[in-house]
């Protein structure tokens, strides 16, 4: 058993429980409240781990969606494209130079957002993700607003698949007769 310090009251706080489900496709205005560096997992790389919080549309304000950059790896191609995704981050903020991360927080961009793949092994399903940055220099920054089309969600009724008929050649045993013979 363990001590809280002092009587804890459920009923003085607010227990509205809200709905997970990931953000839908659209255009956000999102920032960076929070990020971290941290080494990959297996110690050979860098990673910018970071938490954005959605700013607009008004329906999803304070949502959240997190999202890594690869900047160090061995493998050349995943750093190439982490560290591309990370020059698109810097664009979008309006920083073209930056030694640290706290430098992109709390400044307001527009991204497209759409549902990524879930993990190859089947372990994590599909959640959103950013899919495009828009550039404020390039004039065509799009107006927060979910898309009209939703993808639609994987069916799972939980039922097993049906099994084709059986093509056998066994012969079947008479109607109402033993499957196990006479005795």
């Amino acid at each position: 058993m363990a001590s809280l310090g002092k009587r804890f009251d459920a009923t003085e706080h607010d227990t509205t429980q809200s709905d997970y489900s990931e953000l839908p496709n659209g255009v956000y205005k999102i920032e960076i409240e929070a990020s971290d560096v941290t080494p990959t997992k297996d110690g050979r790389g860098t990673l910018l781990k970071t938490t954005m919080i959605v700013v607009e549309p008004e329906a999803y304000a304070g949502r959240k969606i997190f999202n890594n950059y690869n900047l160090e790896n061995p493998n050349a191609q995943a750093q190439e494209i982490g560290q591309k995704q990370f020059a698109s981050l810097c664009r979008a903020v309006g920083v073209s130079d930056c030694e640290d991360s706290e430098d992109l927080h709390f400044k307001a961009f527009t991204v497209k957002i759409g549902l990524g793949k879930p993990s190859k092994d089947g372990q994590y399903p599909a959640r959103a993700e950013i899919k495009r940055y828009f550039f404020e220099d390039e004039g065509d920054v799009p107006e927060p607003a979910v898309d009209e089309v939703q993808p639609k969600a994987p069916a799972n009724d939980n039922r097993a698949a049906s099994r084709p008929a059986s093509t056998s050649s066994k012969p079947t045993a008479a109607p109402g007769s033993r499957p196990w013979g006479r005795k």
